[in-house]
């Protein structure tokens, strides 16, 4: 049997191992033919478990990786980490514009896209960032003129940090232990002790106050509901009263308004034949005016018959 030659094994293996890598870099997931965007982003805080090579996703979906870490020491002597990815932006496309057109992504950053570290796993306490739509935040100013900068957001973790370190943590624990203390001071005075002991006695006393009150209580009901009924009957009969008085008045005005409708009737009919009495153009006023016209010119007569009387007497013998 012919022996087969180790040269030739290693070229099997090492052109499976090529067509390995061919078959990843041609059939994977396409990131490796895609253009890429270079973008850079500042995080104050740790960045423990970000690896290079960690996924960059939106919203849960690959766009990118993770390419460089570095720290940046400021003149004042602060630290920030800087985060170099590189983005595909072939991986969005916008809604609405025409098919194939990728993503502009300077204007998401303008419209609030930013970058925030996420857990990956629990477990493994590994990190990935996850960029998304947070208004509010602002670019620091020193990213790389020949990449993009995203600016970040605290991550979760970071945030509950800073709001523990808000929190006085030695005042918070001090009055804890003291409300502890007088509560036990409390629970332990021989006051409370004695009110213990004395429960039950109280909760029987409470028990016949409740049953003394419901009798009472019963009691009066019956007195009030009777006192009600006398009352009942009592409103009933005024008010039966009252309306027979209402039909008393209702008849005694009936019968002074038909009295009082005569009356008008007769004054209307006097002053009617005083308005024919006193009309100037009427009968009566025209003879009355004749005979006070008559009884003048019959004064008139005898005082100018007086007059000649009184300058020649004789004249009452001759006549004229």
């Amino acid at each position: 049997m012919k022996k087969t030659s180790p040269t030739l094994i290693g070229v099997f293996v090492l052109g499976a191992a090529v067509l390995g890598v061919a078959a990843v870099l041609f059939f994977g997931s396409g990131l490796f033919h895609e253009k890429r965007l270079r973008a850079v982003s500042f995080f104050n805080g740790s960045v423990a478990g970000l690896r290079v090579g960690a996924p960059v996703t939106f919203r849960g979906v690959p766009v990118g990786e993770v390419k460089s870490l570095g720290v940046r020491v400021m003149p004042d002597g602060q630290s920030i980490i800087q985060i170099g990815m590189e983005l595909v932006p072939g991986m969005v496309a916008i809604y609405g514009a025409d098919r194939g057109q990728d993503a502009d992504v300077p204007a998401l950053v303008a419209r609030g896209l930013t970058a925030k570290l996420v857990t990956q796993s629990f477990v493994t306490g590994l990190l990935n960032v996850e960029l998304a739509f947070r208004p509010g935040a602002h670019a620091s100013g020193l990213g790389d003129i020949r990449a993009l900068e995203i600016p970040t957001v605290p991550g979760d973790l970071e945030a509950l940090t800073r709001q523990l370190q808000t929190v006085d943590i030695a005042a918070t624990v001090d009055s804890l232990q003291r409300t502890l203390a007088s509560l036990n001071a409390i629970l332990t005075s021989p006051s409370i002790d004695q009110a213990v002991r004395d429960l039950p006695e109280i909760t029987a006393a409470l028990k016949h106050t409740a049953a003394t009150v419901d009798r009472e209580v019963t009691a009066l009901s019956g007195t009030g509901r009777a006192a009600l009924s006398g009352t009942e009957a009592a409103v009933k009969k005024t008010l039966s009263s009252v309306d027979t008085l209402a039909a008393h008045l209702d008849t005694e005005t009936a019968s002074t308004l038909a009295t009082l409708r005569v009356t008008l009737e007769n004054a209307n009919a006097t002053l009617d034949g005083t308005r024919t009495l006193l009309d100037p153009q009427g009968e009566t006023v025209i003879n009355v005016q004749r005979a006070i016209d008559d009884l003048a010119a019959t004064a008139a007569r005898m005082r100018s018959f007086a007059e000649r009387v009184d300058r020649n007497p004789s004249v009452l013998v001759r006549g004229r």
